[in-house]
This record gives C-alpha cells, structure tokens and sequence, in this order.
C-alpha cells in the first residue's frame, strides 16, 4: 500500500513537472518571437534612417557643389574684369587687345 501511494505520487510530481516545463518552454518560444518581431521593427527603422541620411546627403552635396562652382564664376568674372580694366587704362595698346603686352622696344628705361 505504501509503495502504491509513493509511486502514486511520483507519478504527480512527474507530471507536475512535465507541465511546468512544457508552459516555460512555450513561454520562452512566444518570448524568442516576440524577441524576432522586435529586431525586424529595429531593421526597418534603421533601413528608414539610411535611406533618410542618403536622400538629406545627396542635395547637401549638390549644394556644395553649384555654390562652389558659382564662386569659382564669380572669381573668373571678376579676373576678366581686371584684365579688362588694366587695358582700358593703358593707351598704348591698340583697342581689341586688352590683354596684349606692349612691345619691347617701347618700353623706355630711365636713368637717374
């Protein structure tokens, strides 16, 4: 009778047992899926934000670009003018050669 009732009750702690581990196992695989949905979420906002930083970077440096090629037109320009300016205030060279040097020959040294 009394190895009945033990082995009654090993079989009840066994299958307690069995239970408890069969709610932690399904337990943890709903945690794990929970965990997986998680890090998919985190993957499209990471995703989100390069796609983001790629299309702010690109007009950024496009920008850069046009206000340094406009600076570099404003430079040019004004080159120009200075070349233009130095052969207007220089009479002895003939009109349409405002960038010409004047001959050597006409160039006087003077002498203390």
């Amino acid at each position: 009778m009394v190895e009945l009732m033990t082995e009654t009750l090993l079989v009840l702690i066994i299958a307690l047992l069995t239970a408890n581990l069969l709610f932690v196992g399904v337990y943890i695989a709903l945690v794990l899926k929970e965990v997986r949905s998680a890090v998919i979420k985190m993957n499209e906002i990471l995703d989100s934000i390069s796609a983001i930083s790629a299309a702010v970077a690109t007009p950024v440096v496009g920008a850069a670009g046009a206000v340094t090629a406009f600076t570099e037109g404003l430079k040019a320009f004004h080159k120009l003018q200075t070349i233009r300016q130095r052969g207007k205030n220089r009479p002895d060279l003939p009109a349409g050669k405002a960038g010409a040097h004047p001959p050597l020959a006409e160039k006087e040294e003077k002498v203390p």
